[in-house]
């Protein structure tokens, strides 16, 4: 095979980014709508849970051959900048005020400090977060990354699956199933490794067995992973806990590796140059989104704009505004840091032994 970019894994990571940002707009959710509607907020919020997993898997799937050949030499080669990266956004985030009334009426110091007190209550779960709740991807990546490459440095590479499948088991009974299992954990459990190993040891699994699923079966495995997604969310909502509140369930893996697989049986989907150009920026995206939505928030709530035309501005608005903050960053030499990995390469299709 050519060493062309992979179009539709391009075009993933763009549907992810967007699953991240609908995930944080929270659309059609709050009195202003119906119970129907804020059901159908629910599964919207559900539906949108592949995204995540999806950029492990990725990461997994295209960091197996290099982990495999030289474990410590490719942890560095994500650590560095990800730790720069993580480092300066939440140092950023933790300067920002979420309020810019209550920073202009009561002081700067009134707009933060409950926040970082907030930080400060929970030391060991803030270190594996950062100073924005969604920064925990990159601690989390890292600590898959980690834990894979001493596996590999040590020769315990069959620990590898049963270690994933143990702590994701252990996440979900301290986390979204605590109720049932009544399980305990020293952090949250979406955050390090209880999540995020499962989904990067997939990926490099389905790389390096060449575990290849048809059409059919990634569409079953999509629909069927949602569905259980959905049943697990009405289930546990016996106990009270509200279904957008799950990063992750049963289901997820099943509907992450359902999309996963689609789109490599379909290379060429989303071939185009737009998808490319916009591809290598979703990195910034991520970490950059929340300053776009922060300041969307206190704009539309100080022209008191609420319900329906919050809805359809805040996601748009967010992806558009949040991609060209990332174009102005890699302009400047002494910002391009924190929106790209210098040492990062493309998404590539595999070589083939005859190639």
């Amino acid at each position: 095979m050519s060493s062309a970019r992979i179009s539709s894994l391009e075009m993933g990571r763009l549907l992810a980014i967007l699953a991240v940002i609908i995930i944080h707009a929270g659309p059609l959710r709050g009195d202003a709508y119906s119970q129907n509607i804020n059901i159908l907020s629910d599964v919207i919020n559900q539906l949108s849970r592949f995204a995540v997993p999806f950029f492990f898997l990725l990461t997994g799937y295209f960091s197996q051959p290099k982990l495999t050949q030289a474990p410590s030499k490719t942890f560095s080669h994500y650590a560095k900048p990800l730790v720069a990266i993580w480092l300066a956004w939440s140092a950023i985030y933790l300067l920002i005020p979420f309020r810019f009334d209550v920073a202009m009426t009561e002081g700067y110091l009134a707009a933060r400090i409950g926040y970082w007190n907030f930080l400060l209550d929970s030391p060991l779960n803030t270190l594996f977060e950062g100073g924005m709740v969604h920064l925990w991807y990159i601690p989390g990546l890292l600590c898959a990354l980690g834990i894979i490459a001493l596996l590999i440095r040590f020769k315990q590479q069959s620990l590898m699956v049963p270690l994933a499948l143990g702590l994701y088991m252990w996440g979900l009974g301290a986390g979204s199933y605590q109720p049932i299992m009544e399980g305990e954990a020293p952090i949250f459990t979406r955050n390090g490794p209880f999540f995020s190993l499962l989904m990067v040891v997939a990926g490099f699994e389905l790389r390096r067995r060449n575990i290849t699923f048809s059409t059919k079966v990634s569409v079953a495995m999509f629909l069927g992973g949602l569905s259980l997604c959905l049943a697990e969310g009405a289930l546990l909502s016996q106990y009270d806990i509200w279904m957008a509140t799950h990063d992750f369930l049963l289901g997820t893996p099943i509907m992450a590796i359902g999309i996963f697989s689609l789109l490599l049986n379909h290379p060429t989907w989303g071939n185009s140059p737009v998808t490319f150009a916009l591809s290598q920026r979703v990195l910034g995206v991520y970490v950059a989104h929340f300053v776009v939505m922060i300041v969307l928030f206190n704009v539309l709530g100080a022209f008191a704009i609420e319900g329906p035309v919050k809805d359809m501005l805040l996601a748009p608005l967010t992806v558009l505004l949040s991609f060209g903050l990332v174009f102005l960053l890699e302009k400047l030499p002494f910002t391009r840091f924190l929106v790209q990995m210098n040492n990062s390469k493309p998404h590539q299709i595999p070589r083939t032994k005859a190639a």
